[in-house]
């Protein structure tokens, strides 16, 4: 039977490895800031962390709907925390390649990269919150966001003709990206409705 502490130790687990992959973020911006070689090979190494949480998450979700039988809001969210556990893994594999690119980044990045490095990470923080409290209002605001972080990350790759830059600024739409399917998530587990695909403009 499922139980309040279930859903609390999920909570408690799924918290942790968004706070990492805060932190892996925000190594990953300034590393690229400050050319650090040395910080960059850090948030490389680090990603490995998240593969390992991914992992861990699967195998105690897979536990709870195989042994726990939850239902309605209870399932929703277990099945919400799977795919979640993908997309912040996925945070951590695009923080990788920024990380790399920015081994062969030259020069010092521009405002507009800047702009939207600070997009993105208040995407994902957004997300992150949205997920912890299960807040709708911060979940459609990730959404919003992520109109300015396509628009910014489209204005940079069409001026640039610089190969790393291109691949950064994709990154970090992709990180968007990922926040913005977290949100997705928290909608989902509290209304039951899936907003994917333009179902956000639907549900409103």
């Amino acid at each position: 039977m499922f139980v309040q502490t279930d859903i609390e130790t999920l909570k408690q687990e799924i918290s942790l490895m968004a706070r990492k992959a805060e932190s892996l973020f925000e190594k990953t911006v300034k590393a690229l800031e400050t050319r650090d070689e040395e910080l960059a090979k850090e948030v490389i190494a680090l990603d490995k962390e998240l593969d390992q949480y991914e992992l861990k998450m699967d195998s105690h979700c897979e536990s709870l709907l195989a042994l726990k039988d939850p239902y309605a809001i209870d399932f929703r969210y277990v099945f919400s925390i799977i795919k979640t556990t993908r997309d912040l893994e996925r945070v951590g594999d695009e923080c990788k390649t920024i990380s790399k690119w920015s081994l062969k980044f030259k020069g010092s990045p521009n405002a507009e990269m800047l702009s939207l490095a600070k997009e993105t990470g208040d995407a994902l923080n957004t997300a992150v919150s949205a997920l912890t409290a299960l807040d709708l209002e911060k979940a459609a605001l990730v959404l919003e966001i992520e109109k300015r972080v396509d628009a910014l990350e489209d204005k940079i790759v069409n001026e640039s003709t610089d190969l790393p830059t291109a691949f950064i600024a994709k990154a970090f739409e992709r990180i968007s990206d990922m926040a913005t399917n977290i949100a997705e998530n928290v909608v989902y587990c509290v209304k039951a409705k899936d907003i994917r695909h333009g179902g956000f403009q639907k549900s409103e």
